[in-house]
């Protein structure tokens, strides 16, 4: 059989506008999104990393205290931002449209807010078309990273074009709308990845989510991060309880690896020609961050190879 994990080219990957990051919660999707933003930036082009979180975990690993609703640059050419939906439409009234007078003598914060939860599906639709807006209506970054939410929240954001151009609403919503689904159609500027790690229960819910993701998304999956591969075998010499632990851990990752690459090759010709990019468990990860940590984990020789792969 061969090698699970693909080489670490992400020329595909990176040659986009926008990348979209999703996975199971608390599996280290921010790391993998601030390690790629990082070894972007590192490498000259300017980045920016979005997150819509009730709590910033981007800045924190630069060392930075958590910001909310502005950008802040964590280090050269890598920025943050974290955003709401009632600042996200301030934003939109304020800077798309151009109203600030407009925004400040008929907008509070009270009215945005009923304002959007009456309308189903427009705080997404507000926080889609604040991607498009930084990649394309003020691209002032090369990359556009979207640390998204995890794969339940992440799925029901895909749906949202679609749902909200179903109601008919017409106006300056319904173009909107058309508008952000145009832009994540687009094969060659959006695109989104999925973080996993090896574990059994973790690559069962991969397996079920992806066909359903490929369904209904119009944005293009690229590729699956699979987080906190353990070391090769060869490493783990000797007898201690430490070492037979590591031994059993990873067969177990080794079997799980194996049962993701079996159940992709029996979906779609998209999903089986999926790019598996594995990552090094590096166990406790320092913060701040170093330089060059983005390209060690990133682009590191990975040693893991599944049972009976050569």
């Amino acid at each position: 059989m061969e090698n699970l994990l693909a080489s670490h080219s992400y020329s595909a990957l990176l040659s986009k506008k926008l990348v979209m990051i999703t996975g199971k919660g608390g599996i280290g999707k921010s790391l993998v999104a601030a390690a790629l933003g990082q070894m972007v930036a590192e490498s000259g082009r300017r980045v920016l990393v979005v997150q819509n979180a009730a709590l910033d975990q981007i800045s924190p690993l630069f060392g930075l205290p958590s910001v909310y609703d502005r950008v802040v640059t964590v280090q050269p050419q890598l920025d943050v931002l974290n955003i709401d939906s009632v600042a996200n439409f301030r934003d939109y009234i304020v800077e798309y449209l151009g109203q600030r007078r407009l925004y400040d003598t008929v907008f509070s914060n009270r009215v945005v807010k009923s304002l959007i939860n009456a309308v189903p599906g427009w705080a997404d639709v507000m926080l889609l078309g604040r991607l498009l807006f930084e990649c394309e209506l003020r691209p002032q970054h090369d990359l556009v990273i979207f640390d998204g939410p995890a794969s339940g929240h992440f799925y029901n954001l895909m749906t949202t074009p679609d749902s909200v151009l179903g109601m008919s609403l017409g106006g300056p919503l319904a173009k909107e709308t058309q508008r952000v689904k145009s832009f994540l159609s687009d094969k060659n500027k959006c695109c989104s990845v999925y973080v996993a790690v090896p574990e059994e229960l973790v690559i069962s819910e991969c397996l079920d989510f992806l066909p359903r993701l490929e369904k209904i998304s119009h944005v293009t999956l690229a590729g699956l991060f699979l987080n906190k591969t353990p070391p090769n075998q060869n490493s783990l010499v000797g007898a201690s309880p430490a070492l037979d632990y590591a031994r059993r851990s990873r067969a177990s990752a080794a079997e799980a690896t194996n049962s993701l690459k079996v159940g992709l090759s029996e979906s779609s010709p998209t999903l089986r020609s999926l790019p598996i990019w594995g990552l090094p468990d590096l166990g406790f990860i320092d913060e701040p961050l170093k330089p060059g940590f983005g390209e060690q984990i990133l682009t590191a020789t990975n040693p893991f190879r599944p049972t009976g792969s050569r």
